[in-house]
């Protein structure tokens, strides 16, 4: 847990790593010619940059650290859900498909 004050009031924190698979980046705007592979004519080209990552998010609440298996904790946990909800379905399986 971490600890630390905001204006005078006493916060806590967890850090939660992201799943296996996951990366955040933190991304800035960017002009078309800033970036090397960029064409400068084309009104799409360098939106966005990345300029940098990390791998784990520190999740605050006041007056006490947030609970292990809620909010922001139990959100990270959807995105290995998802992935495996949506993951093909191989043929190999002993299970008859229902009709």
């Amino acid at each position: 847990e971490l600890w630390a004050s905001f204006r005078g009031r006493r916060m806590g924190a967890r850090e939660l790593p992201l799943p296996p698979g996951y990366r955040g980046v933190v991304l800035r705007g960017a002009e078309p010619g800033e970036l090397p592979l960029c064409d400068p004519g084309d009104p799409q080209a360098g939106w966005v940059m990345v300029t940098g990552s990390f791998g784990a998010i520190t999740d605050w609440g006041a007056d006490a650290a947030p609970p292990p298996g809620r909010g922001l904790a139990r959100a990270l946990q959807w995105g290995p859900l998802a992935q495996a909800l949506h993951a093909p379905v191989t043929d190999d399986s002993d299970e008859e498909a229902e009709p």
